[in-house]
């Protein structure tokens, strides 16, 4: 298995854990596919997502993984920041249906924040089994009120539902709900307010 690392120089030990990081994404991969599967005999080129932070460096698996790698040589696996589900905007995985050269995916947004969402506007982002980001869309949502939802659909054009290992959940920066706006909201603000639903349907993460 090859790494593929771009605009980023690793120490060893940084180097070291993402391959670990890795080892275990791979693992997973080859048990959920079945014990009598076949694997490859050749190498594999694998992508990872790398953005640094103050704390250090997250790098993201092709599971969708986060793990951060501190500056300090420590490390650990880390969650997105969910919230409490029932104060929160949840956005839920309603059907997926697969097209000819593309895959089409219906998305409801529950408000159950206790004020009006005027504008939410969230990124998705398809990332193939491998890790690599092979798109990313824009969906906004308007106009619910508490206690109401509202459906959307969003669309990968080039790839199958099958080629998509999951889609991540990110940005929604300079939304327009309750006390937020595009005047006083700090960074990752909307989107902390955003809960995502796990889906048995497609794998969808934030």
């Amino acid at each position: 298995m090859e790494l593929t690392v771009t605009k980023f120089t690793y120490g060893l030990f940084r180097l070291g854990v993402i391959f670990v990081c890795l080892a275990c994404a791979q693992a997973n991969a080859e048990q959920n596919a079945g014990a009598g599967a076949a694997t490859d005999a050749g190498s594999k080129d694998v992508t990872v997502t790398v953005t640094r932070t103050s704390e250090g460096v997250i790098v993201i698996t092709p599971d969708g993984r986060r793990v951060l790698l501190r500056d300090d040589h420590t490390w650990e696996v880390v969650e997105a920041e969910q919230g409490d589900a029932a104060n929160s905007a949840i956005i839920t995985v309603a059907n997926v249906r697969g097209l000819r050269n593309a895959c089409k995916v219906g998305l409801r947004l529950e408000n159950k924040l206790g004020y009006n969402i005027k504008s939410l506007i969230p990124s998705f982002s398809a990332h193939t089994d491998k890790g690599v980001l092979y798109e990313t869309v824009s969906k906004a949502f308007s106009s619910i009120k508490p206690t109401r939802d509202q459906y959307q659909q969003i669309q990968f054009i080039g790839i199958t539902c099958e080629g998509i290992g999951h889609i991540r959940v990110h940005g929604a920066d300079h939304c327009s709900m309750g006390p937020m706006d595009k005047f006083n909201e700090e960074d990752g603000e909307c989107l902390s307010h955003i809960y995502i639903q796990p889906s048995d349907l497609i794998k969808i993460i934030k």
